[in-house]
């Protein structure tokens, strides 16, 4: 089945089958920043953004990403948004473990893009979504912590507002 789609910015007909899930597609065009984990959905390590939402890849049937916009973390990471999360994680002294870089930069940047000031309900519900024990709960909350302050800075806005 041949179907438009645009992956980072690129317009492409992927000629696949529909129910193929899109994680193995991304994967055999080289995209290595989505992962295979749990193939259910639920640790994030295919996390891509499918028009401009955080999704697990694992479990979209290609055939329904007909004219969407696919972005990989290869693609996020050349953005200012990527770059106030990752120094938001420097600060914090977050290393992330390679397999859990989507999930965590994809749903931080979702995160903030619907929220100026992230609430402590949302930042719990964002931690605990996090399936990967490579970072503990409180170094993640004050790397989205200070990744809201850089992006506040960024868009010109005063720290404590």
């Amino acid at each position: 089945m041949k179907i438009p789609v645009t992956i980072n910015d690129e317009k492409l007909i992927l000629d696949e089958n529909p129910d193929e899930k899109l994680l193995y597609v991304l994967r055999k065009r080289g995209f290595i920043s989505p992962k295979r984990g749990c193939e259910r959905g639920k640790c994030g390590f295919c996390t891509v953004l499918l028009d401009d939402n955080p999704v697990s890849s694992c479990m979209i049937p290609v055939g329904i990403v007909k004219d969407c916009q696919i972005v990989t973390l290869e693609h996020f990471s050349k953005t200012k948004e990527y770059q106030d999360i990752k120094s938001g994680f420097e600060k914090a002294g977050l290393n992330v473990c390679g397999y859990c870089n989507s999930f965590k930069y994809l749903k931080v940047y979702k995160l903030l893009k619907e929220n100026y000031r992230p609430s402590k309900e949302q930042l719990l519900e964002l931690t605990f979504e996090d399936k990967c024990s490579c970072t503990e709960q409180g170094a993640f909350i004050n790397g989205i912590l200070y990744a809201t302050a850089n992006r506040h800075e960024s868009e010109g806005r005063k720290k404590n507002v």
